[in-house]
């Protein structure tokens, strides 16, 4: 565990009577607390040790006595100025360090005609103040972003709005409803922001509340032009718990919903979630350091968590539910995690490596640590160390970085010898051409040929049988290299001249789906993002060899009734041939891969591109030579036989999906009948 409880604070504890449904919680530069109590519309100003010495319930407003209506945020900033997000009337309370009035900022306004909407209802919840004085507020409900104002409080602009990204099924079912039906469907509306905070840089952290991105990127962080600039180099994006299956939501385990979230040292950055009352910690390349707690009653747990602070090292969590504030104190493993970042920071790689390694003894699946670990023999030219670590971290940035600073000392330290023995093999060759080595040996090997082939013409039977076979494969292999630069002769020779065969088009078919398999497999690690050691081979060539006979089997049932010229073993044969550029590409290139960085992938992808291309164009020309089709023609078929493989593979999931279901009904009634007997 990184961290655990220490104590647990309510309002008979502190001194104050009993809280109600406290909303926020803040920290400022000294450590002085604020705690929002917002049931009861007070301001709880507490010491570092947790004394309590200031309530704020009420301040004197221009000679008037005014108080707070169910605020729910506040921000102090360096100079001690208090910001409270008064929800419940709507506007902004200012206070200096002593609790007196200073001013108000009220609801935005703006002289730009549809810039505020008419009916718009401002409820601030959460907002913080950055050193120019601007403040950025969290308004409930609002979809166009954090609201910003300047220092006399004038409304500016909706800062870091999210874009509206539409589902394609529900554009494509808004385009096929009738007037009612769209009139019913729920708006394409943006998420809304829950919470933010301030980071020493000036930058903003937000957590998103709801919307699809409250489940795909619900944290931000927010760039003085309101761009999103967090970045998610870790084992997963920074979202908590990822999004869980259907069953599991039936069982009470949602995906995380982020309430909170504090900036702390060195990038650091904490959310809270309220589904499952985790904390969840991550560095400033998003990888995830440690996470704890849990929903519940007992001590360390809690019910239904507000606002996260620290504290010197230590973290405050606020419960609405329980009314407290608990305080949790780090562990070893969150000491030696925080302290090996500290020391890396400031340049002291060696103190930095040895808190990795004890917190690698603590935790051996930690893949911070390994990085950690990894980045520490980078920086003292220990490259060949370096890249395993990060492979162990599943770093792919820095084990690409690392990689490339030891392939340069590679080259730089074997270049002559290499350079040596090339020139001399190109001198060698060069040599033995002319002595009419080659001459010779190929000579040798053709009479070697020639007389196992007249071996295994006299003995005939089976022998014989398998030879020629084996010999009209080799030669249809030889012409698949003909048909991929010459197709329209090719494919024409495959069904008229048979130049090819069933055996050849089989081998390139079990060969075009082998280097896939050994792609996804093979695939240099800086490039693979999948589990090797989860593939499966057999659901891998069925990923394959089931569209490519669907593929077959429709586009034979369709052209049947368009006049098609083509059997079941002409498209299969073709189709085949088709795949060839797979096979003379994906070989290649997958070994290739394991000596290119990062910024190399171009050339990566240029070529697996250039292949699946390839392979479409001669699958589109295949069809149209076998069939006597024209170009207009060969492409509806196309687009029909590719609309048949969907829905085919849609009515056998379909199938099997009700099957499971069916038979997992039939389990529970003997279940329940066996109980009862």
């Amino acid at each position: 565990m990184p961290y655990v409880p220490a104590e647990v604070l309510d309002g008979f504890s502190l001194g104050v009577g009993p809280l109600k449904e406290p909303g926020d919680l803040f920290v400022d530069d000294a450590g002085h607390i604020y705690l929002l109590d917002t049931g009861n519309n007070r301001l709880i100003c507490l010491d570092s040790s947790m004394n309590v010495t200031r309530v704020i319930s009420q301040f004197d407003n221009d000679g008037k006595p005014d108080g707070f209506n169910g605020p729910r945020g506040v921000f102090v900033t360096s100079q001690g100025d208090i910001y409270v997000a008064d929800t419940g009337n709507g506007r902004v309370v200012i206070l200096d360090s002593q609790g007196q009035f200073v001013r108000l900022i009220g609801e935005p306004v703006s002289d730009e005609e549809g810039i505020i909407p008419e009916d718009y209802r401002y409820k601030p919840i959460r907002l913080v103040v950055d050193v120019a004085k601007r403040v950025f507020v969290v308004v409930e409900g609002e979809y166009e972003g954090i609201v910003q104002f300047d220092e006399q409080g004038t409304f500016r602009r909706f800062f870091g709005a999210p874009r509206v990204v539409p589902r394609l099924a529900d554009v494509i079912w808004s385009k096929l409803a009738t007037r009612e039906q769209r009139e019913r469907m729920a708006l394409f509306l943006p998420t809304e922001y829950s919470s933010v905070d301030l980071d020493d840089r000036g930058f903003i952290y937000a957590t998103i509340a709801t919307g699809d991105l409250a489940r795909s990127q619900p944290i931000w962080r927010l760039n003085p032009g309101g761009e999103n600039v967090l970045r998610a180099l870790g084992f997963m994006v920074p979202r908590g718990d990822k999004p869980t299956t259907w069953e599991e939501n039936q069982q009470g385990k949602p995906p995380s919903k982020f309430v909170d979230i504090v900036a702390r040292e060195h990038g650091i950055y904490s959310g809270l979630d309220l589904n499952r009352g985790r904390v969840f910690t991550y560095d400033a390349e998003g990888h995830l350091l440690y996470e704890f707690g849990a929903r519940g009653y007992q001590k360390g747990a809690v019910v239904k968590p507000t606002a996260i602070e620290e504290l010197n090292g230590r973290l405050l969590i606020l419960d609405a539910g329980t009314n407290s504030v608990t305080v949790y104190e780090p562990t070893e493993y969150a000491i030696s995690i925080h302290l090996a970042m500290d020391y890396y920071y400031r340049g002291d790689y060696a103190n930095s490596d040895l808190w990795w390694r004890n917190v690698l003894r603590l935790n051996a699946n930690s893949d911070r640590a390994y990085t950690g670990v990894g980045l520490t023999y980078m920086m003292n030219g220990q490259f060949a160390e370096a890249m395993k670590y990060f492979k162990l971290g599943d770093n792919r940035l820095g084990y690409s970085r690392a990689y490339a600073y030891y392939r340069s000392d590679v080259v730089r330290e074997h270049f002559s010898l290499v350079a040596t023995v090339f020139v001399g093999l190109l001198v060698l060759l060069s040599v033995l051409r002319r002595l009419g080595v080659f001459r010779t040996l190929r000579r040798k090997v053709g009479r070697v040929y020639r007389a196992f082939d007249l071996w295994c013409l006299r003995r005939g039977g089976w022998i014989s049988g398998v030879w020629e076979t084996t010999k009209e494969t080799g030669r249809g292999l030889h012409y698949a290299l003909h048909v991929i630069v010459h197709p329209f002769d090719g494919f024409w020779d495959l069904k008229y001249e048979k130049r090819g065969n069933a055996y050849s088009a089989t081998v390139i078919l079990l060969l075009a789906c082998s280097s896939y398999v050994f792609l996804r497999q093979y695939m240099g690690f800086i490039f693979n993002t999948s589990d090797p050691a989860a593939l499966n081979i057999y659901s891998e060539f069925a990923s394959l060899l089931v569209p490519f006979f669907l593929w077959c089997i429709i586009n034979w049932s369709l052209t049947t009734l368009l006049d098609g010229k083509g059997g079941v073993k002409d498209i299969y044969i073709a189709s085949c041939y088709a795949l060839t550029p797979l096979v003379l590409i994906n070989f290649p290139i997958t070994v290739l891969s394991n000596y290119l960085i990062m910024q190399e992938s171009t050339f990566l992808v240029v070529f697996l591109v250039s292949g699946v291309i390839w392979t479409g164009a001669l699958l589109f020309l295949g069809t149209m030579v076998t069939h006597h089709y024209d170009g207009i023609k060969t492409v509806y078929t196309s687009v029909l036989t590719g609309a048949g493989i969907i829905i085919v593979i849609f009515v056998g999931v379909f199938f099997f999906v009700l099957m499971d279901q069916v038979a997992m009904f039939f389990g529970d009634i003997i279940k329940e009948l066996t109980l009862r007997m």
